[in-house]
């Protein structure tokens, strides 16, 4: 057994209990985040003006690029199988956890909200409050480590999305930060 699968038994098998089963179950729960984002887009809006037009067009981009390079590309490609179909790992799959047909490699949870996440630290600025960075970094870390919990990714699917996500979010940021000088926004 080569480590993503022991550090994936540790997570999925080890480290859980009915508590962590409720909250890893909901942060990896897509509409679970609903409230998050009208609040995230209505502060958007009333702090930024008509920048905010081209911050959620940014935003948004990010997380489309993210989740179609992962879903669309990565997982067909890889055609990895997702450890909560692999029986010699005794995946622990709590209910309503669905355990998807689609490809493991890469993690498109762990892209979009990394996507998000390196988005909205750079927006706000790397000088700014530590606890805006540590929010969002947190708030990403936890829904990736939800997919490991829940059984239905690897360790380093969650690590490579993660990574991908960070990078697209980056580089939308700064597409837009480009945008805004171009539009006279700034």
């Amino acid at each position: 057994m080569n480590l993503d699968q022991s550090l994936y038994q540790l997570i999925n098998q080890n480290w859980t209990n009915s508590v962590m089963d409720f909250l890893m179950f909901n942060f990896s729960e897509k509409l679970f985040w609903i409230p998050l984002y009208v609040v995230l887009v209505l502060l958007i809006v009333r702090s930024n003006g008509k920048k905010s037009i081209a911050i959620l067009f940014f935003l948004g981009l990010s997380v489309l690029f993210s989740d179609r390079l992962t879903s669309g590309v990565m997982k067909p490609y890889f055609k990895r199988i997702r450890p909560c179909h692999v029986t010699e790992l005794n995946p622990r799959i709590i209910e309503g956890v669905n355990c998807s047909d689609t490809g493991s490699m890469a993690s498109s949870h762990a892209a979009n909200h990394f996507a998000i996440a390196l988005f909205m630290i750079l927006l706000a600025g790397l000088k700014q409050s530590k606890l805006n960075r540590v929010f969002w970094i947190s708030w990403a870390f936890l829904v990736a480590y939800s997919r490991v919990y829940l059984g239905v990714h690897y360790p380093s699917d969650v690590l490579v999305g993660g990574v991908i996500g960070a990078l697209i979010g980056f580089a939308c940021f700064k597409l837009y930060s480009k945008s805004i000088v171009l539009l006279k926004w700034a």
